[in-house]
């Protein structure tokens, strides 16, 4: 079952399920929205970010960053989750890699993964609502309730910032804007082509011309004699 706008605010007071900070505004009919937390790393910069000090982060053309939510999560073994990118951003062209859901027997904080396929930068705002967390809840108490290694972490893990940060390769924002560099430089040499061509076809026309006047001026001095 999913849980409605209701069902969230009495499971949260019963202490079922967890979310702290809890701002009662971001519930949805049959959600809740999560924000972008303090901390964030992208491929371009390649190094850690405190997007609280700074306000915000910048995902640029075809980057991949990572940014802690803001929000720590606690559910209940009655309870699932499931996460989507809201769909502001999902019009501004990013798509979210995060793992689809929070289950049953979690502690810890999301970490959201994220990816600008778009040629525009896409700025992300400390506390701008991202994610949207659906809720549901179970038949009954799942008998294994999640124990894996993200339980009990809070914030951006050596694991999630090593890719970025210490990566010897090229982001995919970097082979993006050499291919705009090389495109530009074959558009210039197409153009420098054709103007060359144009040169050539004009002295070819020129030529013909030269060798006729020539000619005159050898006639009229010959009958000049």
């Amino acid at each position: 079952m999913i849980l409605t706008d209701d069902d969230i605010k009495a499971a949260i007071k019963s202490g079922d399920i967890s979310i702290d900070p809890f701002d009662e505004s971001q519930i949805q009919p049959a959600s809740i929205d999560l924000r972008v937390g303090d901390e964030g790393a992208t491929t371009k910069h390649k190094r850690k970010t405190n997007i609280r000090d700074q306000g915000l982060i910048v995902l640029e053309p075809g980057d991949f960053g990572v940014i802690s939510i803001l929000e720590k999560v606690k559910f209940g073994p009655q309870y699932v989750g499931r996460l989507g990118l809201r769909s502001k951003f999902a019009r501004k062209g990013l798509i979210a890699t995060t793992g689809p859901q929070i289950d049953p027997g979690f502690e810890g904080s999301i970490t959201l993964g994220l990816a600008n396929l778009t040629p525009k930068s896409v700025p992300l705002s400390h506390s701008d609502d991202i994610l949207t967390l659906e809720i549901h809840r179970l038949q009954k108490p799942a008998a294994h309730p999640y124990c894996g290694p993200y339980q009990g972490k809070y914030g951006l893990s050596t694991e999630d910032l090593d890719s970025i940060a210490e990566g010897d390769g090229m982001a995919f924002s970097e082979v993006l804007t050499t291919l705009r560099s090389l495109s530009s430089n074959v558009g210039d040499l197409s153009e420098k082509m054709t103007d060359l061509a144009g040169q050539m076809k004009t002295q070819q026309w020129m030529v013909p011309l030269i060798v006729t006047i020539a000619l005159g001026v050898i006639a009229i001095i010959v009958a000049l004699k």
